[in-house]
């Protein structure tokens, strides 16, 4: 059986969501490689014993996801209603 350790999980992690990021095409999809891209950093600041930053890049990662996602909808319905989508 193979055993990665936590700080290269979190290495991994970080490397795909940046990957994800660039290659993908949708905007939604963006954000959610954005969020693993997070959760990998908040990972490697796990790691090294910052427990309270990596708490509070936690929430607000969490947070900051939620309304990009709800800014991203509003301005589809936006482009949607004026006919500047299919």
């Amino acid at each position: 059986m193979i055993v990665i350790d936590f700080p290269y999980a979190a290495v991994v992690l970080m490397i795909v969501g940046a990957l994800g990021g660039v290659l993908q095409t949708r905007p939604m999809d963006k954000i959610l490689m954005l969020a693993v891209l997070g959760d990998g950093m908040i990972s490697m600041l796990s790691v090294y014993g910052y427990l309270d930053v990596a708490m509070a890049s936690s929430f607000i990662t969490f947070v900051g996801i939620i309304i990009l996602m709800i800014g991203l909808l509003r301005t589809l319905e936006i482009k949607k209603a004026k006919g500047e989508l299919h």
